[in-house]
């Protein structure tokens, strides 16, 4: 169906996200902070802004990378696991944010058909990943409604 001027069922078939207020979920919750987004209410340290305005005269900066992160930063992570962890059978990937993340792992560990089990609350792009890689059944299970933690009992 993926052809000039149709849409993929994929894309068909996928819902439409379903925002979730994360302040109405959160209000009153202890030690809760909201990333949404990775919108923040602070600053970097006053050193990393520095540093920003040093970098961003290297041409690289301005460049897109490789999908799986700087070479540089995934072999000194792989080092740091050999070395502390000792874990040598491993790769890395460093992915510009969540969603980044997520879908990688998704596209990873998933094939159309298979079943999936999340728990609420989550985030839309999670559940529209699940959708778009054909994941067929996606079943969602309650969270604590004061810890948001999962409910493991379910």
């Amino acid at each position: 169906m993926g052809s000039f001027g149709m849409l993929a069922r994929r894309a068909l078939e996928t819902d439409m996200p379903i925002m979730v207020q994360i302040q109405e979920l959160i209000r009153g919750a202890k030690h809760a902070i909201s990333l949404a987004q990775g919108v923040v209410y602070w600053q970097p340290p006053k050193q990393a802004l520095d540093k920003v305005k040093e970098l961003v005269w290297e041409p690289s900066i301005s460049r897109y990378g490789g999908d799986e992160g700087l070479p540089a930063l995934r072999e000194a992570l792989l080092k740091k696991l050999r070395q502390e962890n000792k874990i040598t059978k491993s790769s890395v990937m460093v992915t510009a944010g969540a969603n980044q993340a997520f879908v990688n792992l998704v596209l990873t560990l998933c094939d159309a058909g298979d079943s999936v089990v999340m728990f609420a609350p989550y985030y839309f792009n999670a559940y529209m990943s699940f959708q778009m890689t054909g994941v067929t059944n996606i079943l969602v299970g309650p969270g604590h409604p004061k810890t948001l933690h999962p409910d493991a009992a379910w």
